[in-house]
């Protein structure tokens, strides 16, 4: 709503309140006229009565002369009584009217938000300023009160031009910039299916994806990205990403491929290419040095040391780590009798850990093995992580999952088993852990 409409809706409002509080006053005042108009007629009737009275012999003169004095003195005593009581009414129609136009503004202003709305007008002159600055390669000069305003303001333009996909990428930045990564999402999306062939809008979707740290994310940031790469194979920023997003999930083979692509492409000592090169080699053991009938304990240099129990299938508890270097849980995982039954004859154990204090369902530590005989015994600790930045140390609260996986995708498929226990982390410790698998995935 326009200002210039602001005033003409205050302005009717306003009129509107005087009319209900005059016309019960007008009103009122035109009865009183008309009683004084017909108690006129009345005594003028009454006197022309006493006049014929006279004339006929029914009274005296004298006694027409006291009856015409009393007329007079009664219809003196009226005329006050009406003036009295039809006096002016101009102070309550003012102080109506104060209160009418002091409770219209207070109203309208609690309900329509009259700051924000001039800071919504502000943020919108300063578009031109701040998209200018933004363009320019200066966004990190712009500041957490100018990235509110400029997102502001794309708002407003996105509600006269809902079709702007530009302006939904751009609120999509600005909201991942300010940690909402939601709605970060959601807005890049509307600009995706406005312009569905558009490369860099996907990118920018794969990008906003990564950030969470959510496996259905991921999941779904490794699709954006490999569809990219079916028809731009040969782009190394595409491959870097897609080698990150399957470090994250554990996927060895597109990690091998991808990285592969850009590992001899990336500057001696480059922090991401050593990350990758250490996650591969924890993937690559994972994957291909745990035959069946083994236990898994993964060693403080992050490779992979498998015991055999010759006498049996049946695993026992790991005993408690003498590092005091690790923080983690030998997780001893067996299942139920149901579950026994309807697990597939082959697949994968799937064993991580998530902070159980937010809502992040990014893992801290993750474990994949071939699916063997239970009980089975793994080792979780902090070389498990997923990202060197995000380990079992920096969490007080974990939820431990088993999980069976046909296919060894960490996305959760309907029938699909997993067991979980929220367990307090031990800093430095190695916690000798349950877990039973009962709970059927639908």
């Amino acid at each position: 709503m326009s200002w210039t409409e602001f005033y003409i809706v205050v302005s009717g409002l306003i009129t509107l309140v005087l009319m209900l509080l005059a016309f019960p006053w007008l009103r009122r005042k035109n009865h009183a006229k008309a009683d004084s108009l017909s108690n006129t007629q009345i005594v003028k009737q009454r006197l022309q009565e006493l006049e014929r009275e006279v004339k006929e012999g029914l009274i005296t003169e004298h006694d027409m002369r006291v009856a015409v004095d009393e007329l007079k003195v009664a219809l003196v005593d009226e005329s006050s009584f009406e003036s009295t009581r039809t006096g002016t009414a101009s102070i309550p129609l003012l102080v109506g009217g104060l209160v009418a136009v002091v409770a219209g503004v207070v109203v309208y202003a609690s309900v329509n938000q009259f700051s924000q709305v001039q800071r919504a007008s502000d943020a919108i002159v300063a578009l031109p300023e701040l998209s200018a600055q933004l363009a320019s390669g200066n966004g990190s000069e712009l500041g957490p009160e100018d990235v509110v305003n400029l997102a502001l303001a794309i708002r407003q333009r996105l509600r006269e031009a809902p079709e702007d996909d530009t302006g939904w990428l751009n609120l999509g930045r600005l909201m991942l910039s300010l940690g909402q990564e939601v709605q970060a999402i959601e807005a890049i999306d509307k600009a995706v299916a406005l312009k569905p062939d558009n490369t860099p809008h996907q990118i920018t979707l794969a990008q906003a994806l990564m950030t969470t740290g959510d496996v259905n994310n991921l999941n779904r940031a490794q699709g954006v990205l490999s569809r990219l790469l079916q028809s731009t194979p040969e782009n190394d920023n595409l491959a870097l990403m897609m080698a990150v997003v399957s470090a994250q999930l554990g996927d060895l083979e597109n990690l091998t491929r991808y990285y592969g692509q850009v590992k001899d492409k990336l500057p001696a000592g480059n922090d991401i290419g050593q990350r990758l090169a250490m996650r591969e080699q924890e993937l690559q053991a994972l994957e291909g040095q745990v035959p069946n009938g083994q236990v898994l304990d993964v060693q403080k240099d992050g490779l992979v040391n498998n015991s055999l129990d010759d006498s049996s299938a049946t695993q026992t508890p790991a005993t408690e780590n003498t590092s005091s270097a690790k923080t983690g849980f030998n997780i001893t995982v067996n299942v139920s009798e149901q579950a026994r039954s309807a697990l597939p004859q082959s697949g994968f154990l799937i064993v991580f850990a998530q902070d159980a204090n937010s809502e992040n369902r990014m893992p801290a530590a993750v474990v994949k093995i071939p699916l063997q005989d239970f009980p089975v015994t793994i080792a979780l600790d902090t070389d498990n992580a997923m990202m060197p930045q995000y380990t079992l140390d920096s969490l007080s609260k974990v939820t431990l999952t088993a999980r069976v996986s046909a296919d060894g995708d960490v996305s959760v498929s309907p029938g699909e088993w997993e067991g979980s226990q929220v367990i307090e982390v031990a800093p430095q410790n190695m916690k000798n852990i349950n877990v039973t698998i009962e709970k059927e995935l639908l």
